[in-house]
């Protein structure tokens, strides 16, 4: 049985009447809202050519010295198909729902999340964020687990191990209280299909790394998301880290901050900005540098960067683990 109250369709329908709405042209939102081929083109071919430019290197350095920075080079980069892994799932990324469809199902794969499960689990997400006992993507609970969070996290030992576990039992039929919550009856099948496709995957990597005596398979695949980790870990936790639950304003719960485009653009999809994604969700990330600036004068004041967010973060994380009902003020 699951713990969680409500439906999901109660969940829309109580969301779409609670959240605070900034004030905005509707024309220009319906602008924003288009879809652009050339620019989700020309990310993700930039994306994935450096990615296998980076793997090849990695794979040259192997037997080598020079394979520890090589491999942690990759595996950081390789960690950001969890980026592409939510924007191509809210579909805004390409023109064409299927473009946006393969994508997402290469970027779980790579991830090694379930594909179903995760579209939907990240719907109810975003129609109550941060909501405690009802939000299954909530990444730094009350009371604060600081070394889940500042170490197994890092190398994201708790998050797999979680989900190796959810699409086990998956492959078996066996319905989660995500599946149960989130995922209607009518896609289950393809979810199940799916995580024992994963699950042979796995298994068939493995007993190849076996055969031939060598851990290099795994290297490229799957265990980037352990040893290549930590950075996003920390990047992601500054979207909602230290910030206030339980609150039908996204400029309480929700964290915007500023960087380059290398890190905003490329790699992060500029979810930097992400009071603003939380607010509009289907605005394509191309789009989202130009919704902040229309309602910038009714948000937050952002951090001017990521080592402002961390800063900002962090005491208040620990804080948390003390306090669970101490957050930054952000409004």
């Amino acid at each position: 049985m699951s713990e969680y109250k409500y439906t999901k369709i109660e969940f829309e329908n109580d969301s779409v009447k609670k959240w605070w709405r900034p004030k905005i042209d509707k024309k220009k939102l319906k602008h924003l809202h288009q879809k652009r081929d050339l620019p989700a083109i020309l990310n993700t071919v930039i994306y994935f050519s450096i990615l296998v430019i980076l793997g090849y290197i990695a794979y040259l350095s192997w037997g080598t010295w020079y394979s520890v920075p090589a491999f942690l080079i990759y595996g950081t980069f390789y960690s950001f198909t969890n980026a592409r892994w939510h924007e191509y799932g809210h579909r805004t990324f390409f023109k064409s729902k299927i473009l946006n469809d393969v994508f997402y199902e290469i970027s779980s794969f790579l991830q090694y999340l379930e594909s179903v499960s995760w579209r939907y689990s990240h719907h109810h997400h975003h129609s109550r964020t941060l909501h405690q006992n009802i939000d299954y993507e909530i990444q730094v609970s009350r009371p604060a687990k600081l070394f889940s969070l500042f170490f197994l996290e890092c190398f994201r030992i708790g998050f797999i191990w979680n989900e190796f576990k959810k699409i086990l039992l998956h492959s078996m039929g066996i319905m989660t209280p995500v599946a149960l919550d989130c995922v209607p009856k009518d896609k289950r099948k393809k979810m199940i299909l799916n995580s024992m496709f994963l699950m042979i995957v796995k298994i068939v990597l493995i007993v190849w790394a076996f055969n031939i005596k060598s851990f290099l398979p795994l290297m490229f695949i799957f265990t980037p998301n352990v040893y290549g980790g930590i950075f996003l870990q920390f990047l992601v936790m500054t979207q909602h880290g230290g910030l206030k639950a339980d609150t039908w304003d996204h400029r309480e719960s929700t964290r915007t901050f500023y960087t380059n485009p290398i890190l905003g653009w490329l790699c992060y999809l500029n979810m930097q900005y992400h009071i603003e994604h939380h607010i509009f969700p289907q605005v394509p990330f191309y789009n989202l540098p130009k919704l902040h600036n229309l309602i910038k004068d009714q948000m937050p004041e952002p951090n001017s960067s990521f080592i402002s967010a961390l800063f900002e973060m962090i005491p208040a994380i620990i804080k948390q683990s003390r306090d669970p009902k101490y957050y930054i003020n952000k409004v």
